[in-house]
């Protein structure tokens, strides 16, 4: 088989721009790009905090750091299929390293980039302020909560031991899009294609990121404070975790999730034994903001449907929904069948009606990166993927006329 390109897929970035970014065909850097420089400076511990790991929050935000640790974002540094893209380009995987790891001081280089050149001729030097064990936490507390005044946050919090500076980055999700719209072209076959705020803005902005990925909760957001309105931050996204087993408080951070696509078998007039008859299963964008699946260019949904007797199958089919890639030489997207907010995709499967009728079974499963790129990587036992959804419909049949 042929090795699979070294194409490099950012995912993600820091530091807030409300608008979305659109594809840059140039091969040097502009520096607008907030994922060209870490967003955390160095060294700069802020006053009243007791450190600036997600682990020392959490000796005050005990609730949230739980949340936090089951989450995707606390996965983005140690995810093995990221290590695998990391290891394809060293001499430009420091992009990358600034959207997974956005304090500086979680860099074990510090990187400064050289205007017009290629980002392979950046400039290294080691980061004596480097922290390994801020490295291993992600995107982590203040990857969102940093700012120069102190811990940026939605609104005034009194009695905090630290400063609190409101910003309104949180309610309008202009935070979340900072790090999920990053649209650009490096190199012909180092792109970035991130484009959920491009989507959202498509889609009219229906709801805030917040509204949909941080439910409200009513709890004390610190040890010692007085319950208030606040979000939770476990970020379930698709519901596929980044490790087998799934982190602890992973299953409890999936309550109440609510998939973006849902399926439904549709019914149909009874047919006669014998006769052609009809299966259709119809995929349906059922809530989010913006066009699913979103995110990583290599994530697509797999609706696969049978239909059976009791005790044979006698038909099925499969439908693709994602976007379709060549990585090598140029990377180019071919298609791009995703669903849009409204939309719906049929899958229609013929059979002919046994005259006990037949059992219509449909799966929606959701891929974050497809079986054979998985084992291409050696991500044995990775979790590739979730089922969704299942449903069943039993289609009668009608007596053959004499």
């Amino acid at each position: 088989m042929r090795a699979l390109p070294a194409a490099l897929i950012l995912a993600g970035a820091v530091v807030a721009s409300a608008q979305p970014r659109r594809l840059v065909e140039a091969s040097t850097p502009s520096f607008e790009e907030p994922w060209w420089r870490p967003r955390v400076p160095p060294h700069e511990p802020i006053p009243g905090t007791t450190g600036s790991t997600a682990e020392a929050c959490g000796s005050c935000h005990v609730e949230i750091a739980a949340e936090w640790r089951a989450s995707i974002h606390a996965a983005a540094w140690t995810d093995a299929q990221f290590q695998r893209e990391l290891s394809k380009d060293p001499d430009v995987a420091w992009l990358c390293i600034n959207c997974h790891t956005p304090a500086t001081d979680q860099q074990a280089e510090r990187i400064e980039p050289v205007l017009g050149e290629s980002p392979r001729q950046a400039r290294r030097s080691p980061n004596p302020d480097f922290d390994e064990a801020w490295q291993q936490e992600g995107i982590t507390c203040l990857s969102c909560h940093w700012s120069e005044g102190g811990i940026a946050g939605p609104g005034r919090s009194s009695g905090a031991p630290h400063a609190v500076t409101p910003s309104e980055a949180f309610s309008s999700g202009e935070i979340c899009l900072s790090c999920h719209q990053a649209d650009a072209r490096i190199e012909d076959s180092l792109v970035c294609h991130f484009t959920t705020g491009q989507e959202w803005e498509e889609a009219g902005r229906p709801a805030t990121c917040p509204e949909c990925h941080m439910p409200e909760v009513l709890r004390a957001v610190a040890t010692g404070s007085p319950p208030r309105l606040s979000r939770r931050h476990t970020w379930p996204g698709s519901g596929i975790p980044k490790s087998s087993p799934a982190p602890e408080g992973f299953d409890e951070a999936m309550e109440g999730w609510i998939p973006g696509a849902a399926i439904r078998i549709e019914a149909a007039a009874p047919v006669a034994a014998g006769e052609r008859a009809m299966a259709r299963v119809v995929l349906a964008h059922q809530r989010a903001g913006h066009r699913v699946p979103s995110g990583d260019p290599e994530r697509y949904l797999l609706v696969e449907v049978e239909v059976r007797t009791e005790t044979a199958s006698i038909a099925g089919g499969r439908m693709r929904i994602g976007q379709r890639w060549i990585w090598w030489p140029v990377a180019k997207k071919l298609d791009d069948d995703r669903l849009r907010p409204g939309e719906e995709r049929t899958l229609e499967i013929p059979f002919q009606m046994p005259a006990e009728g037949a059992t219509v079974h449909a799966r929606l499963l959701h891929y974050r990166i497809s079986p054979e790129n998985a084992a291409w990587h050696g991500l044995e036992g990775y979790p590739t993927h979730r089922l969704v959804q299942e449903a069943t419909q039993h289609l009668g049949s009608t007596s053959l006329p004499d």
